[in-house]
């Protein structure tokens, strides 16, 4: 087994609800009733007479696979267009729900991944920002390859691990759609650097990860993939943030998302320096760091209607399957304006 699974310490850093519509999240979408009126009224909120305030901290909690904050902290870029004014911090975790605890706990102003919808859904103070990536066959379900288990129909009474544990939209999805019910699997939450040896021990009869860990497995041949995300879920990746942090310093985000952009167009022009970078930043080999960049795709946009139907289908499924109590309120939670601005001028 890689290192990627041998030495977790080593690669990561340690340091009330609405129901929505695809056509309704089109029509909101369309006439701009996802800006927030308090984003898009913020650049004069923390003002003084200098003009608007710099955040004092920019606070990123990110996952490993985002290539492009391994280059903005390499060249400095935040520390470019932020001057010494504020105090940039970056801190790699392993997974979503330790991202959304960090930021709904304050010890982060910002994070990266999927969207943190069981947070939300609880009513911590997160709002999205920006999408930055949208790259369905990053994940899968995995098994064994010499597994009894050859179809999503197989799973019935087996055990699934999963970083999120039930909160699980694409497993969810995929039982749904083999006709099992959510209750009819065992679900155990294990964190992406104790899925692979659970697997290979069999204590998990299943497990549902992402790249590059996925990548890992797959081309350690200790795992195969059952299925893909590509037929159950769009996986776009947000950056999202403290409602109070955005509100307050709009300004700040706006710097963040230019420099953002710099570096994404970096990795975009010089690809075999951002594999390598890759490699090294995760103790990968670079057949895992080739085939974790060729299933993805990086992007910059402002919140879009599609994901917005996404994410009010995902709410609804996990509602619907008593993982979540609430369905949120979409337009509340979707600033499209902080991004639009700044990819528009």
């Amino acid at each position: 087994m890689s290192s990627l699974s041998e030495r977790p310490h080593d690669i990561f850093l340690s340091l009330t609800g609405q129901r929505f519509s695809r056509r309704r999240a089109l029509a909101l979408a369309a006439t701009g009733a996802f800006a927030l009126l308090p984003a898009a009224c913020g650049s004069s909120q923390g003002a003084g007479a200098s003009g608007p305030a710099a955040a004092p901290t920019l606070r990123l909690a990110f996952q490993p696979p985002y290539i492009a904050v391994f280059v903005l902290q390499q060249q400095k870029l935040l520390e470019k267009v932020l001057g010494s004014s504020t105090s940039i911090q970056y801190r790699r975790l392993l997974s979503l729900d330790p991202i959304s605890e960090a930021i709904a706990g304050g010890s982060v102003d910002l994070g990266m991944g999927g969207t943190p919808i069981g947070a939300i859904a609880s009513n911590q103070p997160i709002r999205i920002l920006a999408l930055v990536e949208h790259s369905p066959k990053t994940h899968a379900i995995l098994v064994r390859p010499n597994s009894s288990i050859k179809s999503i129909a197989d799973l019935k009474g087996k055990k699934i691990g999963t970083p999120t544990g039930r909160n699980n939209v694409f497993v969810l999805r995929a039982l749904q759609e083999a006709s099992i019910k959510d209750s009819e699997v065992q679900w155990l939450k294990l964190e992406n650097n104790e899925g692979q040896s659970a697997l290979v021990t069999g204590a998990i009869d299943a497990w549902q990860t992402w790249d590059p860990f996925y990548a890992n497995a797959q081309l350690s041949k200790e795992a195969i993939a059952l299925v893909d995300g590509e037929r159950y879920i769009q996986n776009y990746v947000a950056i999202f943030g403290r409602a109070d942090y955005i509100e307050k310093y709009p300004d700040t985000l706006k710097q963040f998302l230019k420099a953002y952009k710099q570096a994404l167009d970096y990795v975009k022009a010089h690809h075999s320096e951002a594999v390598n970078l890759f490699v090294q930043q995760n103790k990968l080999s670079s057949s895992v760091a080739e085939l974790t960049f060729n299933r993805r795709e990086y992007l910059l946009h402002a919140p879009t209607s599609d994901y917005i139907a996404d994410v009010a289908d995902q709410s609804k499924r996990l509602h619907q399957a008593g993982v979540i109590q609430n369905e949120p309120d979409w337009s509340r939670v979707v600033d499209t304006t902080i991004a639009s601005q700044v990819l528009s001028s």
